[in-house]
């Protein structure tokens, strides 16, 4: 018999149909999903979500903090310099701040704001010169050379009571080596350009005309200091 004459599921829809339906009719299950069936939601468990609140806590902790920290930083203005000083023998000295009074000793940077910031001079003194050191090159050494209506006794006492309001350490008061029949006062601090500053007040005599000349050296000190 000629194969070619049998019936195919393709040339007979009707066959091919009944043998598309037969695996329902004998009930064994389809390869794949059902229709309409999928994996579900995936949930995260509860320590999983937990951690990572906790996560999510500390770094907004860690922005809130650094907002506040800037704000902190940039409101907080120039040194406050007090308006007078009183003296142990009941006198008050009136005071100008060096950032005024000194502009002259600031150049290429220096000294600091926060040096020259925590200074200040009696009102009325006059700057007669500034003049730079012969000495030290490679660190700022100047010296700003004035006049006070007030006598020698009062300058050193000023300057003993506000240095150390503003940040200095009084580290020597006696005589001037320096100048013959003056008394010097040496205070040490340290700035935010990482080194430490001294200033040095030389006070000379009280003069005929009543006004005593004394001066202010500003001098950054090398690193192993």
């Amino acid at each position: 018999m000629d194969k070619s004459s049998e019936p195919t599921l393709e040339a007979n829809p009707a066959r091919r149909d009944q043998a598309e339906g037969s695996s329902l009719a004998t009930g064994e299950p389809e390869s794949g999903p059902w229709p309409g069936e999928d994996d579900g939601p995936v949930f995260q468990s509860v320590p999983t979500r937990k951690l990572a609140l906790v996560v999510l806590g500390i770094a907004l902790a860690i922005v809130v903090l650094g907002v506040l920290g800037s704000i902190v930083t940039s409101s907080s203005g120039p040194p406050t310099i007090p308006a007078s000083i009183r003296l142990p023998d009941g006198s008050t000295v009136a005071l100008t701040p060096a950032t005024k009074a000194l502009a002259g000793l600031v150049g290429n940077g220096n000294p600091p704001s926060d040096i020259l910031g925590n200074l200040a001079v009696p009102a009325d003194s006059h700057v007669v010169r500034i003049a730079a050191s012969m000495g030290q090159v490679s660190q700022y050494d100047e010296t700003a050379f004035l006049t006070s209506p007030i006598n020698g006794s009062q300058l050193l006492a000023t300057y003993r009571r506000l240095l150390p309001q503003l940040g200095w350490s009084v580290l020597y008061r006696g005589s001037a080596p320096q100048n013959a029949g003056g008394t010097e006062l040496l205070a040490k601090r340290g700035s935010s350009d990482s080194y430490y500053w001294e200033v040095g007040l030389v006070t000379s005599p009280t003069l005929s005309s009543g006004l005593t000349p004394f001066s202010l050296e500003l001098f950054q000190l090398p690193d192993q200091n």
